[in-house]
Parts: C-alpha cells; structure tokens; sequence
C-alpha cells in the first residue's frame, strides 16, 4: 500500500513538535561514604547541569536456542541491560569527579584492598528525565542498583583553548523502570 506525500499529516503525527534529545536531566545519587567538600548532596545537586551528555537505556532479550532436528528454535531468553556511559562537564571544585573517586574507592581501596561488600552500601539509584521544551518530565527512568565501573581519563591539552574540561563515566546497574 503506497502513503501518499501528506505534510498536515506528518506534522500531526510529530506532536508538539517532536521530541528534542537535548532536553534531558541526570539526577546522580552517591552512597554517604562518597562525600566531597560540599557533601554528597552538593555533587547529587549539580549532577542535573553537568550531565552534558547521557542517553536512553536500552535493553537486549537474548534468544535461548533449541535444536529441533536439525533447525533452530528461537524462544525469548533473558533480558540484559548495557552499561550506562554519560560525559560529566568538570567544575572546578571537581565535585562530581571527585564524588566518584570517593564511590569506585569505597568499593575497593586502593592502599589495603578492602571495600564495600554489601551491595546497598555501594549501589545507588540515578534517574533520567527526558523533559519537553518547557523543561516538564516526560518520561523518568530509574536505573536500579546502579555503580560506577569506568571513570575515564581526563585529557589535558595545552591546545585545547576555549574548552571545558570532561569525562565519561560507565556504570552497571541491575534493570530500569519507567515512571511515564
């Protein structure tokens, strides 16, 4: 069946405009022990304006593979999640940076080898907002039990001129829900 070119009906179709993936908000939380100068709530704080880039969870179901004579069979597997990577902008007080030193430290210590072993010490809760253009949540996913397990280098450059200061960091977590 052809569609006919119909532009009132693309533009109904894309709602208020469509939705901008530069309206978004990360709310981090770290676990007590992470505390920075300005507490743990100050780098939680300023995580929702220096989260510059983040991204929608995605998910995966693997297929579990049946041999029936001499054919595969596909039936729906386990559900698994990919890490979760987002770029940090640097402040100077390097609050959140810091922050999550302080975190991946506490999970193990890099002088004596000890750290946390129970995973609510460790583990915490961040939300994505993906807002509309007036900044109202749209949709809120909750990514459980997440930690960090990559915090990256971060480059320095005498060329790099007019620039602020960023770094990735990669966490694992157990599953999202979505709070629409």
């Amino acid at each position: 069946m052809a569609t006919t070119f119909n532009v009132a009906g693309f533009k109904s179709a894309l709602t208020q405009g469509g939705l901008r993936p530069n309206q978004f908000q990360v709310q981090l939380a770290f676990p007590p022990y992470a505390r920075t100068a300005g507490g743990a709530n100050f780098a939680s704080a300023r995580s929702t304006f220096l989260v510059s880039v983040a991204e929608i969870p995605g998910q995966t179901v693997n297929p579990a593979i049946v041999q029936y004579r001499g054919r595969e069979v596909k039936f729906a597997g386990d559900r698994t999640f990919a890490p979760y990577t987002m770029t940090v902008l640097n402040d100077t007080d390097m609050s959140i940076r810091t922050a999550m030193e302080n975190w991946m430290s506490g999970m193990e210590d890099l002088q004596n080898k000890f750290g946390n072993l129970v995973p609510n010490t460790y583990q915490c809760d961040v939300d994505i907002a993906q807002l509309d253009r007036n900044g109202n949540e749209l949709r809120v996913y909750m990514l459980r039990d997440a930690f960090p397990v990559d915090l990256s280098p971060i480059a320095l450059d005498f060329g790099a001129n007019d620039q602020i200061s960023t770094f990735q960091v990669t966490m694992q977590y157990q599953y999202f829900n979505i709070n629409p």
